[in-house]
C-alpha cells in the first residue's frame, strides 16, 4: 500500500508543475475598453486566456482573429494560437441584442513555460487607418501572472480617477452679469455648432479625440481612465447655458 501511495503521488506531481492559474490579473494597458481578461490558466497541454467582452450597444459586434498569439514580456518567446470557444473567426461575427451584453469567451494559445511571469496578448496590430476608424483589436499588454487586479477595479491597480470641478466663482462680479455671461455664452456656442455641422470638421474631430485616447493608452493609461480624461475636456461643451 505504502509503495502504490507513493507511485500515485508520484504521478500526481509532475503534473502540478504545469498548473498555473490566475483571475482578473493585473493589465499595464489594452487597446479595446469593451473586453478584459478574466482568467489565464496554464495546464500540461496548453494555456487558455478567459475574456469577457461587454457590448457598449445593441448592434455591436465582436470576433477574433486566427494570427493572435501571446508573447512573454520580459522575453523573445511568442506561443501560437490553437483554437478558440464562445466567439467566431475572422469574417464571422457575433452581433449583441442589447447593450452590456456580456458575452464570455475563451482562446487556447501553446503551453507558456513555467517561468513566465508576464505576457502581451496580441491579436493584430492596428493600421493607422484602422486606428482612425476607430477599430479596435484584443491587444493587452503586461498581462500578470502573478498578481490580480484589487477587488472592483476592472482594468488594474493603477488606475487613475477623473473628478471634474465646476470653475471657482469669479468674485466681485455683479449678480446682474449672469444672464448676460449666459447670452454670450450662447452666442459663441451657436458660432461653434455651426462650425461643428461641417462633416469633414466633426470627422478630424473624431480622428483628433481617437489619437487622443490612442496615445494616452499607448503611454500607460488603463482603458477606463482614458475614457474619463477624454470625457472630462469633451470638444464641445454646453456648461454654462442657463
Amino acid at each position: 500500500m505504502k509503495i502504490q501511495a507513493f507511485v500515485i503521488a508520484g504521478l500526481l506531481f509532475p503534473a502540478s508543475l504545469f498548473a498555473q492559474s490566475i483571475k482578473q490579473p493585473m493589465i499595464s494597458s489594452s487597446e479595446d475598453p469593451s473586453t478584459t481578461i478574466t482568467e489565464v490558466n496554464t495546464t500540461a497541454q496548453n494555456t487558455v486566456v478567459t475574456f469577457k467582452y461587454t457590448s457598449p450597444a445593441k448592434g455591436a459586434w465582436v470576433q477574433l482573429n486566427k494570427s493572435m498569439y501571446l508573447q512573454d514580456a520580459n522575453g523573445e518567446e511568442r506561443y501560437e494560437y490553437l483554437r478558440s470557444e464562445g466567439i467566431p473567426l475572422r469574417p464571422e461575427k457575433l452581433v449583441t441584442n442589447a447593450d452590456n451584453q456580456e458575452v464570455t469567451f475563451k482562446v487556447y494559445f501553446k503551453k507558456l513555460k513555467p517561468d513566465t511571469k508576464e505576457i502581451n496578448v496580441i491579436e493584430r496590430a492596428r493600421s493607422i487607418h484602422e486606428m482612425n476608424d476607430g477599430i479596435n483589436f484584443l491587444n493587452f499588454y503586461r498581462v500578470s501572472l502573478q498578481n490580480s487586479r484589487p477587488a472592483g477595479n476592472s482594468t488594474d491597480a493603477n488606475r487613475v480617477d477623473v473628478m471634474v470641478m465646476p470653475p471657482p466663482p469669479v468674485q466681485g462680479m455683479p449678480e446682474n452679469m449672469g444672464p448676460m455671461m449666459s447670452k454670450m455664452y450662447t452666442s459663441m456656442l451657436t458660432s461653434q455648432l455651426a462650425i461643428y455641422d461641417n462633416p469633414e470638421i466633426t470627422a478630424q474631430l473624431a480622428r483628433i479625440t481617437k489619437s487622443y485616447y490612442d496615445a494616452l493608452i499607448k503611454v500607460g493609461f488603463p482603458a477606463d481612465a482614458a475614457l474619463k480624461i477624454i470625457i472630462a475636456k469633451p470638444l464641445v461643451s454646453t456648461e454654462g447655458i442657463k
